[in-house]
């Protein structure tokens, strides 16, 4: 059964990134669709670095090193709770520019030198050429950090069609015409019937593509750990239970906002909602367990970003801080924490 027919007609510039993304098959998920766009060599979106430096839309890291110290706080606590370790592990997660690291390991060099010297730093990026699913490393004690990684990793599409749920697929016809086609696939068994029954009829909803061998790679990774995860998106299902023929999909390019994911391909971003309910239960499935969540503005605050906001002069560094606890910007993404292995720690940054 196919859908939306003839929704996009390549222009000259995309054709050589369908014949590639088509090349074995003229029918393909959604998740492998958006890998090519985004993290293909030759045409993705994340592959052009110049196009990097000029993103619609500036992360954390970026905005103002004041984040990253903050983060570098926050694991000194971590490594202070196991005992200062003589070797800790830092796994940053989708850090392809380098600045949260830049900004983590310059704070911890000049104000404990401690565990400056015990550090170990895995910065784990496609933009890289790191695949998260081919890294082996283990270590006895460290952390996970990831900012603004989840969303953006390719997802698959499923949409409700007369009471089922079926995934939504691309297929490419002889003009080079994509075409969305509702099928069967094993990748819905992770929704139970009783999910499934809520879905208003037509509803798209996503999902991040081998979402549960991600998180047992990432459960690999270190014996006891601390997880910290900044993203935007929802825990609450409700948020899927919505009447939403468009899904929490969103696609950013040259300033403008759509949700066209056939269009343009590999010169816009691609991103959508992360669902923690699904990251949450597929990280407790494999050992980890929640610890809770704020807004990065209130972990900000309790890791005393406000002090240092007092001990600048430069009013421009002052509006760039600012930025970061934005409740309707960047201060209103989620701080996750989880723990692996050990129980007992209470991280700062989480402090009512």
């Amino acid at each position: 059964m196919s859908i939306n027919k003839n929704i996009f007609q390549s222009k000259k510039e995309n054709k050589n990134i369908l014949n590639k993304i088509f090349e074995n098959s003229l029918e393909i998920s959604h998740s492998t669709f958006i890998n090519f766009a985004l993290y293909d060599r030759g045409f993705g979106f994340y592959s052009n670095k110049k196009r990097m430096l000029l993103a619609d839309f500036i992360t954390s890291p970026l905005t103002h090193k004041s984040f990253g110290i903050m983060i570098a706080k926050q694991i000194i606590q971590i490594w202070d709770y196991y005992k200062n370790p003589k070797y800790f592990s830092i796994i940053e997660l989708g850090g392809s520019s380098g600045k949260l690291k830049e900004a983590i390991i310059s704070y911890m060099k000049k104000h404990n030198k401690k565990i400056y010297r015990s550090l170990v730093y895995l910065n784990i990026d496609e933009a890289n050429n790191d695949s998260l699913l081919d890294v082996n490393f283990n270590s006895k004690y460290g952390c996970i950090i990831s900012n603004e990684f989840f969303d953006a990793l390719p997802f698959d599409r499923f949409q409700k069609k007369n009471k089922a749920l079926k995934e939504i697929f691309i297929k490419k016809d002889s003009e080079n015409n994509l075409v969305e086609v509702l099928k069967d696939s094993e990748k819905i068994n992770i929704f139970d019937n009783n999910f499934i029954s809520k879905i208003p009829e037509n509803s798209r909803i996503e999902l991040t593509n081998n979402l549960k061998e991600i998180c047992n790679k990432i459960s690999s990774f270190l014996d006891h750990c601390i997880m910290l995860t900044i993203d935007y998106g929802f825990e609450d299902l409700e948020k899927l239970l919505i009447n939403n023929p468009n899904g929490h999909i969103r696609c950013f390019s040259g300033h403008n906002m759509d949700k066209d994911i056939l269009s343009n391909i590999g010169n816009k971003d691609i991103t959508c909602d992360v669902n923690f309910y699904f990251l949450n239960y597929f990280l407790e499935d494999t050992g980890f367990k929640k610890l809770g969540f704020c807004l990065q503005e209130k972990f900000l605050q309790n890791m005393g970003i406000a002090n240092y906001f007092n001990s600048i002069k430069d009013p421009i560094e002052k509006q760039q801080i600012v930025s970061l606890m934005n409740p309707n910007g960047l201060g209103g993404f989620k701080v996750y924490f989880h723990q692996f292995s050990s129980e007992g720690f209470w991280p700062q940054g989480l402090n009512q």
